[in-house]
């Protein structure tokens, strides 16, 4: 009896201590804070959160090193704490531990499924990292869990843009902006999705109203350039486009967009230009690459075709349309072996396309493999039946409500 009466009257005191922890926090006197948990940790071995608590301090104060190890002991204690595992993840994310702090992450959404912020935090690092179609389920499901995370609905815009499913990131850079309608940098997402999605006048009207606060936008200006040239008013596209590099001649993105406008307009080797000024700026822009090599195509040049798209593709190995331009250019040179890999690489990247099977299917023909051939062009004429199918579903049921 008197043991029970000394472990209730222990409770209290036992409470008020972590509540001190907490208001030093608050106050900014975080060493004094860790003291106190490290004492509770000390008292309740079998309690993860103190662990975890300290980490998070530790952290907090950019001592991140020293902040791991209570994350990981606060998981061996309780192996089902998701809250430490999530606090690892975002100190070794912040530690520039990216495959760890992704594998901690995971397991915090593993053991807390319906935690928005466990799923936002773990988007955005796989949207970092460059797992663009995994970090769009992740952050698919975070705005289900909290609809009123506007930079979640704008990773996952981010993340939609870079798998190319363009209505699905217009739709979620318009929520993002419906909770941040200030934020320019979103809206020209959004104006630049809605040129993408064939709603170029909706988008000029997007960066123009960007101009309209911030005449030295360049990236509404460059974006305005865009949408000319999506609307096929090359001209328009031309003037814009070059107005702007008069003005900003470092623009990389400014001299690649003049540089399409230009090949649509049939003047290659300006465009060819234009494109090796974009890649001198910024040797990343791997669209650059492709469209030099379809340039080359035209140009006749077949080995500058390959290299082009070689570059491409090693730059960008999941650039569908670099491997199905690369693998025509092969067969063109008779490197059909190379041919048929760079073609089955187009068709695993994306098996939506006829374009790949069709040729594959006359590779396969002139190596004798007649059956396979047969098998490809098979293939290619279901995908595009399906698709004439769709179009036909579409055409009945008339234009969608809103739509002119």
């Amino acid at each position: 009896m008197l043991a029970a009466l000394a472990l209730l009257a222990a409770i209290p005191l036992f409470a008020q201590t972590e509540s001190d922890a907490q208001a030093l926090t608050h106050s900014g006197k975080i060493d004094e804070a860790i003291g106190i948990y490290s004492a509770l940790a000390r008292k309740s071995p079998g309690a993860p959160r103190y662990e975890d608590q300290i980490g998070f301090l530790l952290a907090a104060t950019k001592r991140v090193s020293e902040a791991l190890p209570h994350f990981r002991r606060a998981t061996e204690i309780d192996p089902r704490y998701a809250p430490a595992f999530y606090h690892e993840g975002v100190a070794l994310w912040l530690n520039h531990q990216p495959e760890p702090a992704i594998s901690a992450l995971r397991k915090a959404v593993e053991l807390a499924p319906d935690s928005a912020e466990y799923l936002w935090r773990l988007g955005s690092a796989l949207l970092e990292s460059g797992d663009y179609r995994a970090a769009a389920t992740e952050l698919s499901e975070a705005v289900k869990r909290n609809p009123a995370n506007g930079p979640a609905w704008q990773s996952l815009g981010m993340a939609q843009q870079q798998v190319q499913d363009f209505a699905a990131a217009r739709d979620a850079y318009a929520k993002a902006l419906e909770l941040d309608p200030a934020n320019a940098g979103l809206r020209n997402s959004y104006g630049f999705m809605l040129v993408n999605t064939r709603e170029a006048d909706a988008g000029i009207a997007q960066f123009e109203s960007i101009l309209s606060k911030n005449p030295d936008d360049t990236a509404a200006q460059v974006n305005i350039g865009f949408a000319y040239l999506q609307k096929g008013e090359l001209d328009k596209a031309i003037r814009q486009l070059s107005a702007v590099i008069a003005a900003h001649p470092d623009l990389a993105v400014a001299h690649y967009d003049l540089g399409l406008a230009l090949k649509q307009k049939d003047d290659l080797s300006s465009a060819a230009s234009e494109l090796h000024r974009a890649l001198a700026l910024d040797s990343r822009m791997v669209e650059a690459h492709y469209t030099l090599g379809i340039i080359a195509w035209q140009n006749g040049d077949i080995e500058q075709t390959v290299a082009e798209m070689k570059t491409a593709t090693t730059a960008s190995p999941d650039y569908a349309q670099a491997w199905y331009m690369l693998g025509t250019a092969l067969k063109q040179k008779r490197d059909l072996s190379g041919a048929v890999a760079s073609l089955k690489k187009a068709i695993d990247l994306d098996g939506t396309d006829p374009g790949p099977y069709n040729t594959l299917g006359l590779v396969l023909r002139q190596q004798g493999d007649n059956e396979a051939a047969k098998e490809a062009f098979a293939k290619a004429a279901a995908i595009k039946t399906a698709a004439e199918k769709r179009q036909a579903e579409l055409l009945q049921r008339g234009p969608a409500r809103g739509l002119r």
